[in-house]
């Protein structure tokens, strides 16, 4: 199972934009009102410094996952403990991913379907991709679908110019200040973060090394410089006041495109992009999460087998959070952003790139 750079960049590019563009804006406009297209800068650049840290610590060990070079630093109960909360981290995020993609598609097309049918439906595909695909056809469904992406997500900011109002970015700063826009910056930087999940992607590269650090930055500071214009758009459009009210306030905006009485309903092209993106970002997931048990509990080659279990599991998973409805919100900022940013996506990849430097400055001495 190979990609290339080209097929990692889209990858990363389509799973960041994804929900991000969908859950983050409204918890960044709701902190730093019409200054939130700030926190989006500031929130590219702490991605891309933690996906580059992720990125120079595998480029370290290119043909090994991240269950596995983490034994070759910390030794072999280290690594195994270390890398657990990764592996919580992403069942529970395919479990939020899925209720966030059944509540989208209630609150817009199928109103009356049952939860579980929008659920089972969604991982049934993702299974047979992940089971008789692998990465190969991740990489290639996501280099075919984020050129359209792209042309979808132009259309749209080109098409809703005319409903810009450049005054509703005012003031800039006066109303906020640097702890409002730094509190405002953590929900995006948190699923910007999430681009260290290459860490158990680099060796399925071709030729994993510099081009492929290049492919993931690139990845992930496009996927920034878009969310900021979306963020733009969105306060632009609404004002802070009414898009921080909004559950999926880049989706509404998506809903006043009208222009010489026959281009309109373009939520439609929206929904289907961003429905591949969910797929794309859930399908990643799967892999890695069957990869990287298979990998912990020493069985690397029946991979495929945990896929029947890891997939009903998700499914109970989604399942519960769907019963108990905790908001959007309160898990983004009160677990995502408290407990997975800090130690998942810095915490132990700064640990590892640390041992791993003091180690091997250590053999260069002996």
């Amino acid at each position: 199972m190979k990609i290339s750079n080209r097929q990692l960049f889209w990858m990363i590019l389509m799973m960041e934009i994804g929900i991000n563009l969908l859950i983050s804006m409204t918890a960044t406009i709701r902190n730093a009102r019409q200054d939130a297209w700030i926190s989006y800068i500031a929130a590219g650049a702490a991605g891309l410094i933690i996906t580059y840290a992720a990125a120079r610590l595998s480029s370290r060990y290119p043909q090994q996952t991240l269950i596995q070079y983490s034994t070759a630093i910390l030794g072999k109960w280290g690594g195994k403990l270390i890398v657990i909360p990764f592996i919580l981290q992403w069942f529970w995020v395919m479990s939020l991913i899925l209720r966030d993609e059944y509540l989208f598609i209630r609150l817009s097309v199928l109103y009356k379907t049952p939860d579980w049918v929008v659920i089972g439906t969604m991982i049934g595909v993702v299974l047979y991709t992940v089971y008789h695909g692998g990465i190969e056809a991740i990489g290639r469904v996501s280099e075919l679908w984020g050129p359209i992406l792209m042309v979808i997500l132009a259309l749209t900011f080109g098409l809703t110019f005319n409903n810009l109002n450049w005054t509703m970015l005012l003031p800039v700063y006066a109303d906020t200040g640097l702890g409002v826009i730094a509190e405002g910056a953590l929900a995006p930087v948190s699923l910007l973060g999430e681009a260290v999940l290459l860490m158990m992607l680099f060796p399925f590269v071709e030729h994993p090394g510099k081009e492929t650090r290049k492919a993931v930055l690139l990845g992930v500071g496009l996927s920034s410089f878009l969310l900021l214009f979306g963020v733009l758009w969105v306060i632009m459009t609404f004002g802070p006041a009414v898009g921080g009210r909004m559950q999926f306030p880049f989706f509404e905006m998506v809903k006043l495109v009208y222009l010489m009485e026959f281009i309109q309903n373009m939520d439609i092209f929206v929904m289907a992009v961003w429905l591949v993106c969910i797929f794309v970002k859930l399908s990643i997931y799967m892999f890695i999460t069957c990869y990287g048990v298979a990998q912990w509990i020493g069985k690397t080659r029946s991979w495929k087998k945990l896929t029947w279990a890891v997939a009903p599991v998700t499914f109970i998973l989604t399942m519960l959070v769907i019963k108990l409805n905790p908001p959007s919100g309160l898990l983004l900022k009160a677990v995502w952003v408290r407990y997975v940013l800090p130690v998942n996506m810095i915490g132990i990849p700064l640990l590892l790139l640390v041992v791993s430097s003091v180690r091997r400055k250590h053999r260069q001495k002996i």
